[in-house]
């Protein structure tokens, strides 16, 4: 097992050393310079190509990057201008590898002889032709020799063009152009090449000249800075398009032959990076292109940054590789299949570098869109189906409505410039001319105890919901009756609103209404009168046959005891208390229905009212039981029938008491101050009442025990004394754990005298 999870947390260590690695990583100050002109069209995609190989090999590079733009200087001007680019670039920030590409940079680098080309790595890229001898005095530099291949450029041109075609290129007296002159001579002189190179002004005896032999392929140089008169009709001549079976091969990029590829008739090839691919008519060459030079040069860079010398990494020759420009060939009319294999087609459109994946993804998305026309037709046939159905179903549910709208009186109407409009129909029903109402027009014909209300609607008319609102209206003067006003209101997009509704004549419906509820009341009163005997007949009929049985046996006086005698009238001493209790309640009960039962009104304190209460009840309650007074810190006086308050208290600790066995009774009172009320309660530990009891435990003669004494209608007494004091009666209980009865009044503020 041990050796089985090992490997896995040495790859978790590795995962997160890697990361952390990753996310810590320190830039790099990296310094390019560029031969050209800033404006250059290759550049922006080189320095891109440098940022990219840097940050696929894990390193954030700070770069920094200036543009020698050499066609604008001479030698002098163009080192000092070197110098003093080096100068700003440093001013507070100095590079740890310098890259340096083609052959007017790299020179005048090295030449301009300022520290930082002593001091700091450097790698060149793009030079054809080193400065060997002054190489030699930096070991800190290393870099890649990108030598023309002629031969190679040559074969192409003939397998492009023919056997027959012939090369020219365009050479004159500078530096660079006796470099190249030196090495073409080098590079021709054991191969089957016609030759003829030189330049305007050079004695005849010291030009290359290779006379033609059949079978050998041609190549010749012309010159821009021409002298004669001869010489400048040739060059015009062989850039036209009367020049047949030429092709120019570009081997320098100066201000002289910049443009030519543009402007000669003729196919363009090159032997260099310069310009290929960004719209200068170059058909491709065999070269190095800028990933590759991108490449080699930030891998040599990298090596210096890890530690490595430059003088322990040799110079070395850059890769080329054989590159067409697929837009030159579309330009030219050549097909693809024209092209030798050994090359590589840069800016082919996908379709035709992969026609069989792009062929496959044609038809893949022509089956996609196929199937998604189908799927939104099959969706479009079965919407308008539905559609049609539903037209058919609210067509249908439109004369259903007319129909009910006829056969009731429901009219509809809306609101337009404030002014309600009904139609016409409403108006017909109430032998009315027709004609729209303004809210105060329309307000009078409702009756005086709904305005009110209405106006309030009208305040909020302008809010979207929807509204239902009964009133008696009198449109006619032949008396109110009840009207229902339905309505909803929208908010539109661009402001306001609108608002419609029905308008229903509901009289019927309330004459209704209102002899179900006397119907109610006359069930209910017969349904109390039948509650009342049966519980009264009940009630009453107990405690006396308690108090004719014992008395019977009293008035025989047959071998009772001393003892005896004394219970027998104690029970009837009690079933007449008893029978009295039931009296007084149900006169009671009646007196507060009948509205006979005066209520004095009175301010009186919380505390001394519970106090009183808890003093009265403290020697009644059982031993076993503890009596607990809980009183507010704060005091409050309450508008009340102080004996009327006490009645309910009482009666709710005498039930405590007497379905409590253990535990605790507790009185007291808590103020609420959020709703400015006051709280008395009675709480105790009795054995509780269940959900379903606790709803009826207020009605009229309901008894939790059947069998226990009383009428029961204690509770309904309390509740109705309670609203009467304008207040509510609240309460908790828990079968198994007791009871809480709270009488919840509203609060009168004491005045400082008082308190």
């Amino acid at each position: 097992m041990k050796n089985t999870f090992l490997p896995i947390y040495a790859w978790i260590f590795l995962f997160f050393f890697v990361l952390n690695s990753c996310s810590d990583r320190e830039e790099r100050r990296i310094l390019i310079v560029h031969s050209y002109e800033e404006s250059y069209v290759g550049y922006p995609d080189f320095n891109r190509l440098i940022d990219k190989e840097f940050r696929r090999n894990g390193v954030n590079a700070d770069i920094r990057i200036v543009y020698l733009d050499c066609e604008a200087f001479q030698e002098e001007p163009e080192l000092k201008y070197m110098y003093h680019l080096l100068d700003s670039v440093s001013d507070g920030w100095e590079p740890e590898v310098i890259l340096v590409n083609d052959d007017q940079a790299a020179y005048s680098l090295f030449k301009c002889c300022h520290p930082l080309a002593k001091e700091i790595p450097v790698v060149f890229g793009g030079v054809n032709y080193p400065n060997w001898e002054l190489l030699k005095e930096y070991p800190n530099v290393t870099g890649f020799h990108d030598r023309m291949d002629l031969m190679k450029n040559i074969r192409l041109g003939a397998k492009l063009f023919g056997e027959d075609v012939e090369l020219f290129t365009v050479l004159d007296s500078t530096y660079i152009d006796r470099q190249i002159r030196a090495d073409i001579e080098n590079q021709l002189k054991d191969e089957k090449v016609t030759c003829m190179v030189g330049y305007s002004g050079t004695p005849r005896e010291k030009r290359l000249y290779y006379p033609h032999k059949e079978g050998y392929a041609r190549f010749s140089s012309l010159s821009v800075r021409i002298g004669k008169k001869q010489e400048t009709a040739n060059f015009i001549w062989t850039l036209s398009k009367y020049s047949i079976g030429m092709c120019y091969l570009q081997m320098k990029r100066d201000y002289t032959s910049v443009n030519i590829g543009n402007i000669c008739a003729s196919p363009s090839l090159t032997a260099i990076n310069e310009a290929f691919g960004y719209n200068e008519k170059l058909l491709g060459g065999y070269i190095t292109t800028f990933p590759i030079l991108a490449e080699e040069e930030v891998s040599a860079a990298i090596r210096i940054l890890h530690g490595e010398k430059p003088s322990g990494i040799p110079v070395r020759e850059s890769r080329k590789k054989y590159v067409v420009d697929w837009n030159v060939m579309q330009q030219r009319g050549i097909s693809k299949e024209s092209i030798p294999a050994e090359c590589t087609i840069i800016n082919i459109p996908f379709r035709e570098e992969y026609p069989v994946a792009w062929g496959t993804g044609v038809v893949l998305i022509i089956i996609l869109l196929s199937t998604l026309f189908v799927w939104l037709f099959f969706l479009y046939r079965r919407e308008q189906g539905r559609k049609r159905r539903a037209l058919y179903e609210l067509e249908s549910e439109k004369e259903t409505l007319a129909l009910a709208i006829e056969g009731s009186d429901t009219f509809a109407w809306k609101l337009e410039n404030d002014h309600f409009v009904f139609e016409k129909e409403f108006w017909i029903s109430q032998k009315m001319s027709a004609k729209s109402l303004g809210f105060e027009e329309l307000l009078s014909f409702m009756h005086p105890d709904h305005w009110d209300e209405v106006r309030g609607y009208w305040k909020n008319i302008s809010k979207a919901g929807k509204v239902v609102s009964q009133v008696r209206c009198d449109f006619n003067e032949k008396g109110y009756q009840w009207w229902e006003f339905r309505y909803k209101t929208i908010l539109l997009p661009g402001g306001g609103y609108k608002a419609a509704g029905l308008l229903l004549n509901i009289q019927a419906i309330k004459d209704r209404e209102q002899e179900l509820e006397e119907a109610r009341l006359l069930a209910e009163k017969a349904e109390l009168k039948q509650s009342f005997l049966a519980n009264m007949s009940h009630e009453i009929r107990t405690p006396l046959n308690a108090i004719v049985g014992f008395s019977n046996i009293l008035a025989l006086d047959d071998g009772v005891s001393p003892e005896e005698r004394l219970e027998y009238i104690g029970s009837i001493n009690k079933n007449s208390d008893l029978l009295l209790k039931l009296i007084n309640d149900i006169l009671e009960l009646s007196r507060i229905e009948s509205g006979y039962m005066s209520f004095e009104y009175e301010k009186c304190f919380v505390s001394e009212l519970v106090d009183s209460i808890y003093m009265t009840h403290q020697m009644l309650i059982s031993e076993q039981l503890e009596f607990i007074k809980e009183l507010d810190a704060v005091q409050v006086e309450v508008m009340v029938d102080k004996g009327r308050l006490t009645q309910v208290i009482t009666n709710f600790l005498n039930n405590a008491s007497k379905f409590t066995k253990t535990g605790y009774i507790k009185l007291g009172y808590r103020y609420l101050s959020e709703s400015d009320r006051v709280a008395i309660y009675v709480e105790d530990t009795g054995r509780g009442i269940e959900l379903s009891e606790q709803k009826m435990i207020f009605s009229r003669f309901y008894k939790q025990d059947e069998f226990s004494q009383g009428a029961g209608l204690g509770l309904s007494i309390c509740q109705v004394i309670v609203e009467k004091l304008r207040g509510k009666i609240e309460l908790w209980s828990e079968p198994g754990k007791g009871s809480r009865f709270t009488v919840v009044l509203p609060v009168v503020k004491a005045t400082s005298d008082e308190l």
